[in-house]
């Protein structure tokens, strides 16, 4: 059987039905293109190919529910596209905050008080982050204390990349809700309009 000559429509019908080569087929057929379009929007090339590598890993994860009679290529990109923008919305929070004070030119007096509130927000955080399920813990401060790709995490806990982006999701998700019923006025404005804003 010559997959080359196939269709997107007829490759993505043997998908469904668990055809490895037609998968294997669709990967060669798309990932450069895939690649290029990430690398566009992302300007790295290794976020780019962990996007790409994530994509595939989640279609064939969730192939029985794709629709054949649908534009496969716009199915592809819609994936992308909707990555892309987890990627910008999980950006690191801790790093945020510090590009956020440093940028500002401030007097000492605000300085002092810009540590302050720097500080409370550490604490806060430390908090929020302690009172995550275990797991869910060791993850997000793979994430964003040892700076960890989400492929390198899943790899490392012998787990999917999507299992790691829902469990940082929900992560993300009570740390808000924590930072809304324990920080002051000042630092949950500061949150709101720079840091967890999703």
């Amino acid at each position: 059987m010559n997959f080359k000559e196939k269709t997107d429509t007829e490759l993505a019908t043997l998908l469904i039905r668990d055809n490895e080569a037609a998968f294997s087929e669709l990967y060669v057929r798309y990932k450069d293109k895939l690649y290029y379009f990430c690398l566009h929007l992302l300007k790295s090339k290794e976020e780019a190919n962990d996007i790409v590598q994530e994509i595939f890993i989640r279609l064939w994860e969730s192939r029985s529910f794709i629709n054949p009679e649908l534009s496969f290529s716009s199915f592809l990109y819609t994936m992308a596209r909707n990555r892309i923008l987890n990627y910008f919305r999980d950006i690191d929070i801790d790093e945020k905050v510090k590009q956020i004070l440093s940028a500002q030119k401030i007097t000492e007096e605000e300085a002092i008080d810009s540590k302050i509130i720097y500080t409370e927000y550490q604490m806060i955080l430390q908090n929020a982050i302690s009172q995550l399920p275990p797991q869910r813990q060791k993850i997000f401060n793979m994430s964003r204390i040892e700076s960890m790709s989400h492929k390198e995490i899943a790899a490392e806990l012998g787990i999917s990349v999507n299992t790691v982006q829902e469990h940082i999701s929900e992560a993300l998700k009570f740390i808000k809700v924590y930072f809304s019923k324990h920080a002051d006025i000042s630092i949950s404005l500061l949150l709101a309009a720079f840091i967890l804003y999703k």
